[in-house]
């Protein structure tokens, strides 16, 4: 993968490497928008939920 910087200011990614387990999550996801489900911020978090995942509300 190449990476391409598009203005002047530095940039910052944040990658995260979590039990193959959590794909389930993803696939959780694409399966409630192929069943025609909003992905509503409510709906999201009960998926998150099934993993023991909580939404961050403390950002640096």
């Amino acid at each position: 993968m190449r990476a391409v910087a598009v203005g002047d200011e530095p940039a910052v990614m944040l990658n995260t490497f979590t039990p193959d387990l959590y794909v389930n999550y993803f696939r959780d996801l694409r399966d409630m928008i192929a069943g025609g489900q909003e992905l509503t911020a409510q709906a999201t978090v009960g998926a998150m939920s099934r993993y023991a995942t909580v939404p961050a509300t403390d950002f640096a």
